[in-house]
């Protein structure tokens, strides 16, 4: 996985929130979500900036994956404002081992499972919390299913590729920071300044059985809003 590098960058709460303030985001934006999307394009331009990506917000750090090494010479010349929200001398990067086939690890992953359109939407761009969208399909109440069983399904049948190059042996909701909806859909674009996006964290461990199919899976990310802080696994030994 020599090609892919793991990034991690000290933000500044206060610039944050100035860069906030410069692009009208609503105090909703809880998890910085929109924000630190702005911070990316600004520093690195919207097509090329990294994702999936992370954010600690109680140590305040920035994860994120990218096909090079972080080089804080190459954004010196962003706008000031944006520059000084990263504490460079702070931040590092380095290259990600690569892991043996038949290796297995230990994961966290910040999601967003909807579903898009559901089969019966006028809609093109309506997308659907998919703990919602089982109920309707089903013809169910929601607050009747078991929603960390219900998203963990997601995981499994829907963000999970037969190509991403590991088994998924174990997926659990580990929590979740927004609360659950009780409208039809979470998601009808940016008019009103808010995301509206179901915000599920899961833990779990996979087994690697392709190395080069499992490091695209890291660099492509699980799921959808990979560009709003969705979608990165980040791994760890397991436990034992």
């Amino acid at each position: 996985m020599s090609d892919l590098h793991l990034w991690r960058l000290a933000l500044d709460p206060a610039r944050l929130a100035a860069i906030a303030r410069a692009q009208k985001i609503p105090a909703s934006d809880e998890d910085h979500g929109c924000t630190i999307h702005a911070l990316w394009c600004a520093l690195f331009g919207k097509e090329h900036a990294p994702k999936p990506w992370w954010f600690d917000h109680r140590r305040l750090v920035l994860w994120a994956y990218a096909p090079t090494a972080l080089d804080p010479a190459a954004v010196a010349l962003a706008d000031p404002l944006y520059h000084a929200a990263v504490h460079w001398d702070q931040s590092a990067s380095k290259a990600m081992p690569v892991l043996a086939t038949n290796s297995r690890v230990a994961f966290d992953l910040r999601a967003c499972p909807v579903v898009r359109n559901g089969g019966r939407d006028q809609q093109r761009d309506t997308e659907h919390d998919y703990l919602l969208w089982r109920a309707r399909r089903d013809g169910v109440a929601a607050d009747t299913l078991d929603a960390r069983a219900v998203y963990a399904e997601w995981l499994r049948e829907r963000a999970w590729k037969t190509d991403a190059g590991a088994t998924l042996d174990h997926a659990a909701v580990s929590g979740w920071s927004k609360p659950m909806k009780t409208g039809a859909n979470v998601w009808r674009g940016r008019g009103d300044g808010r995301l509206r996006l179901p915000d599920v964290q899961f833990t779990g461990t996979l087994t690697i059985t392709d190395t080069t199919a499992f490091a695209a899976t890291l660099a492509r990310g699980l799921g959808r809003h990979r560009a709003f802080g969705f979608g990165m696994l980040l791994l760890k030994p397991v436990a034992g």
